[in-house]
This record gives C-alpha cells, sequence and structure tokens, in this order.
C-alpha cells in the first residue's frame, strides 16, 4: 500500500510538470516547456490517497474501542480529538507548502505583482492556509488557490474526516451497515454521469445553481450563487467511504485461512491490476482505454491486495530489504504531493528563462522537480517529528 501511495505521489508531480505547469509556460512567463500526457492518469487515481484515509479512520476507531473511558466520550468530542490529530499532522504543512508558493510561484504566476498586491491576496486567503478551500472558502479572485492548487485534496480530508469520525461515533453498525454504503453507490453513480475528472474537482460543484443575485454582488448572467458543495469534498467522501467499507471487509478475509491455490490466484490478479494501473499511471492513452471506473476498480484491488497481505506479490514487496525504504517514503508520500507543486516551479526557475527555440523537456523538468520535493518532504518530515508530533 505505502508503495501505491508514493507511486501516485510521484505521478502527481508528473502530471502537474507536463500538463498543468507545462501549458503556463509561454511568452507571458519566459518559460518554455513541452507539454506531456506522461503521468497523465495520476489525477484520477488520488483514490488511492482517500481510500486508504477511510481505511484507517475506521481502524483507529475499532482500535479504540477497547478503552471505555474514551468510548464514554461524546460522538463530537471524539471526533473534534480525531480531527485535531490530522490537522496537526497536515494544517502545517499545508502551510508551508504556501509559504513556499507565495515565495517561489508568484512571480512565476503575476510577474506583475506589487508587494501591496501579494500582501492582499495573502490576507483573503487566510481560509487556504487554514486548510478548507476545498468547501469553496478561497478568495473570490482565486490567485493564491492557483499558486498551490493541490492543496484543495488535503482539505477535503480534514472536513470530512471529521463528519465520518462523528457518524461513526454515533452507531458504528448504522454507518459502516448502511449510510457508507448507500451513500457511496449514490455518490458513484453521481460522479459517474457527472463527466466530472478527479482533477477538476476543486473548480466545480455539486448541486443546485440558482437564476437570482448573488450576495456577493452582480446578477445572474456573470455570477450566480450555487447551492451545494465543492466537487473536492464530495471526492473525499466518496473515497473515504470506500475506503471504510473495504476496512471491515479486509478485517473479514484477514480471518480467512487461504488455501495454496487460492493465493496463487490472488497473486495473479494482483500482478494483471498493478501492470494495468502502473501503465494507466504513466501514460494514460492505454491500448485498453481504460474508463474511470475500471481505474477505480483497479485502484481498489490493489489497495485491497497489499492491506490483506496474502498474494505473492504483495510479499514479495514486503521483503526485510525493501519494506523500510517502501515504508518511508509511503509515510512522507502526502508530504511530497503537498509540496511538490512549488518544487516543480523552483526548478524552472533555477533553470532559467528559455526560448521556443530551447524548449525545457518534461523529463529534463520532471528528475530534478521529483529529488528537489523528495528531499525537501524528508527533511520537513523530520521537523514535524521533531516538534509538532514529537511524542511526549
Amino acid at each position: 500500500m505505502e508503495l501505491w501511495r508514493l507511486i501516485v505521489a510521484l505521478a502527481a508531480i508528473g502530471f502537474h510538470a507536463g500538463f498543468i505547469i507545462a501549458r503556463s509556460c509561454n511568452e507571458a512567463t519566459g518559460y518554455f516547456m513541452e507539454t506531456s500526457n506522461w503521468f497523465f492518469g495520476s489525477s484520477e487515481v488520488l483514490l488511492v490517497f482517500t481510500v486508504t484515509a477511510g481505511y484507517f479512520m475506521a481502524a483507529h476507531f475499532v482500535k479504540r474501542k477497547s478503552d471505555a473511558a474514551y468510548m464514554a466520550r461524546s460522538a463530537s468530542e471524539r471526533a473534534w480529538e480525531y480531527t485535531w490529530a490530522r490537522i496537526k499532522t497536515l494544517v502545517p504543512v499545508l502551510i508551508i507548502g504556501y509559504v513556499l508558493a507565495i515565495l517561489v510561484c508568484t512571480s512565476f504566476y503575476y510577474p506583475d505583482y506589487t508587494m501591496h498586491d501579494i500582501i492582499v491576496m495573502t490576507v483573503n486567503s487566510i481560509w487556504e492556509f487554514l486548510g478548507f478551500h476545498a468547501a469553496g472558502l478561497r478568495s473570490m479572485g482565486n490567485e493564491f488557490f492557483n499558486l498551490n492548487g493541490p492543496m484543495w485534496f488535503i482539505s477535503g480530508i480534514i472536513i470530512a474526516g471529521y463528519f465520518m469520525y462523528w457518524a461513526i461515533c454515533k452507531s458504528e453498525d448504522g454507518f459502516s451497515g448502511f449510510f457508507a454504503p448507500f451513500v457511496a453507490i449514490f455518490l458513484t453513480g453521481w460522479w459517474c454521469f457527472s463527466g466530472t475528472r478527479a482533477s477538476q474537482t476543486a473548480w466545480s460543484t455539486f448541486g443546485a445553481q440558482t437564476t437570482s443575485t448573488n450576495g456577493m454582488g452582480g446578477d445572474a448572467t456573470d455570477t450566480t450563487a450555487v447551492i451545494g458543495f465543492n466537487n473536492g469534498v464530495v471526492f473525499v467522501v466518496l473515497g473515504m467511504l470506500i475506503g471504510v467499507l473495504l476496512f471491515y471487509l479486509i478485517r473479514r478475509l484477514s480471518a480467512h485461512e487461504f488455501t495454496a491455490g487460492q493465493k496463487a490466484a490472488l497473486t495473479v490478479l494482483s500482478v494483471v491490476c498493478s501492470a494495468l494501473l502502473v501503465w494507466y499511471i504513466l501514460y494514460q492513452p492505454t491500448w485498453f482505454e481504460l474508463e474511470r471506473w475500471t481505474v477505480a476498480f483497479l485502484c481498489l484491488v490493489v489497495i485491497g491486495l497489499s492491506l490483506l497481505n496474502k498474494d505473492g506479490l504483495t510479499a514479495l514487496l514486503n521483503n526485510r530489504y525493501a519494506s523500510g525504504l517502501l515504508a518511508y517514503l509511503g509515510n512522507i508520500s502526502l508530504y511530497i504531493y503537498m509540496l511538490h507543486y512549488p518544487a516543480v516551479i523552483g526548478t524552472l526557475r533555477v533553470l532559467g528563462h528559455n526560448t521556443p527555440d530551447t524548449i525545457y523537456s518534461f523529463w529534463e523538468v520532471y528528475v530534478p522537480a521529483t529529488v528537489a520535493t523528495v528531499v525537501l518532504s524528508a527533511v520537513v518530515n523530520e521537523i514535524m517529528k521533531r516538534t509538532i508530533m514529537k511524542k511526549k
């Protein structure tokens, strides 16, 4: 599982470098970079992060069930405690990511901004520093959001995590037995028909659009009010609900004694699904023309088999030589995702302005940006462990 989290994080670097940021490189920025389809599929496999977040949320609750004093506390109190633990882990890195974005990315996207413009943009984006922009709480101009757009995903985990943990505290059976499967089915059906990619969630909304003048000024011809949720939150809720269901399924399967033949079948399934998913992540236009729900199925299979740990491929990856390194890199994979955007643009700035005749290749930017991101993530992880996350 840690390997897949790492793969998705590294692929996100490629997607943003070779597609999103590459499309921004033109005469206005002074940088020229080739647009690439490498790692384009990473925007769909972010499901790996949301599913594992839901899985470990359910695991945390079940682990604490044996503590009578803990269970005697109110659901809201336990949910806030759980959320605060996530905030301690994620919000400081959110802030670091945005501070780096201000320092590194502002002059890339907004070369004409004065210090006054930067201060105004920063002050009006306080909710983004605190990690609530996945719910739509961001500046109206979106300038700050553009500096490190991938952060919406982390906000969604914080927001959705509170409500889900509260619900499972109120009724584990009701939440896991009815609410989680029912809402997951409902949201997957909606998502399938909406045509919205995971990478578009931060800009679109799940809900009803009104035709009256909105409360922020303007009229229905240019800006209309929307009743509903930002799709960033919906996408995270969907993945976390599936993760909760996966936890109870894996717990049940873990008690089963698998025969040699069954383990061999699981190994074949793991190899086939892993190969298809890796190829989709690396270069999305595959011969199989994999659709989003096929990809989602592949994600669930490889995550489930990794957590079950009964197939030969998972056993091979869990050898004593590789497991420690993969566990470490997997643990900082979320940091890699949170910090990679300014690292990519910082790499371009170090390489310097170029011309259409000296265009930067994808790999010329991706490789050093990936190295820089991994090193930065390792440093931030060490700082977090020695300060905020230090065990007393």
